[in-house]
Order: structure tokens, then sequence, then C-alpha cells
């Protein structure tokens, strides 16, 4: 049995923005796609709580399901979509800081090693580097109001 070859990354920004208006984002999956320019399609039929599924199209990709695994209002909720290569986990959080809050994204895969190397090189990329551009564009929609 092979070992799975383990990708992790994370961005964390600040801002002056409530938590409740970052929330909201988060929590209206169907347009995820208005912060998340890797996002084709996203689309929840149920409430926004753990146990919960919801499809997601990536761009140039095919439909995933992916299940809410935690949800904590207002602080953190993760993911998980079990893919025919390996698994993909996001987190997400608020935390305040002072008059500041901050929000990370952390994306974690493992990946069988059979699969690795194009992960690796085709996906990982995209994925990892998606992570500043939808944690700031969240931040610009939340503060343009």
């Amino acid at each position: 049995m092979s070992q799975n070859v383990k990708f992790i990354a994370s961005y964390q920004a600040t801002t002056h923005a409530s938590a409740d208006e970052v929330w909201a984002l988060w929590a209206d999956i169907n347009n995820w796609k208005k912060w998340d320019s890797g996002i084709k399609h996203s689309e929840i039929l149920t409430q926004f709580s753990a146990g919960n599924t919801f499809s997601l199209i990536p761009q140039g990709g095919e439909p995933i399901t992916v299940t809410l695994k935690t949800v904590t209002p207002g602080k953190e909720f993760s993911d998980e979509a079990v893919l025919p290569f390996g698994v993909l986990r996001n987190i997400h959080r608020i935390e305040q800081l002072g008059q500041q809050i901050a929000i990370t994204h952390e994306v974690h895969a493992e990946i069988e090693q059979d699969a690795a190397g194009f992960f690796g090189k085709e996906i990982w990329p995209h994925m990892q580097g998606g992570l500043p551009e939808s944690v700031n564009n969240i931040i610009s929609l939340v503060t343009s109001k």
C-alpha cells in the first residue's frame, strides 16, 4: 500500500470588516464564484451546517460533491471532497484580533502517490495560488459596502 503525498497551504489577511459580513459570504455557497475565481459553479440545496453536502464545479473541471465537516457560525467551517485520486480539505477561520479580524483559508490535500506528480504540477499551483486572491476578494467585497 502506497503512502499518500500531503500538500498544505494557508493564507491569512486582516481587515476591519465585521465577522458577520465575512460569514455571510461564506455561508452563501451558491454565490462563492463572486469571490473565488477558481469556482465555475457551486450549489447547496440544504442548510449550511455540518454533515450537509453541496456541489462544486471548479473552472475547467468536473462537478464534485463536497461535505461540510464542521460549522461554527461566525467563526469557522471546514469541508472535504473525496476525489478519485485523494482527499481535499478546506478550513476557513475568522479570529478577532483587537479591532480587526483575521481571515484564514487553509487547504490540505492528501493525494495518492501515483497521482501526486500530476496533482503537484497541474492542480496544486492553481489551488495554492488562489488562496490570497479569494481571501482578498472577500475583504474587498465586505469593505466596499
